[in-house]
């Protein structure tokens, strides 16, 4: 956290206004998600939501936010995959 404040400190004064306004907007969206309304998403749910195999689905299971529930089951935040996808356009 110092790191943080210390890079807030170096901002140009001119630029502070509207990096405040970014931080501001992505605390917004971030709270507007609540969490018990993400559903959890099985590996076949997430490659037929995204068009793509089951294996490919395996293969980003990190990328996509997995959660392992145990050695043989996976599933993901759909709020998660659609980060992802947002992010990769």
């Amino acid at each position: 956290m110092p790191d943080l404040l210390d890079a807030i400190d170096r901002l140009d004064a001119a630029l502070l206004p509207a990096a405040l306004a970014k931080i501001a907007a992505r605390l917004a969206a971030a709270a507007a998600t609540d969490p018990a309304d993400d559903e959890l998403l099985t590996v076949h749910d997430v490659a037929r939501l995204l068009k793509v195999s089951k294996k490919t689905v395996y293969n980003r299971a990190d990328d996509l936010g997995a959660v392992r529930l145990s050695r043989r089951s996976i599933r993901f935040s759909r709020t998660r995959v659609m980060r992802y996808v947002k992010a990769r356009r």
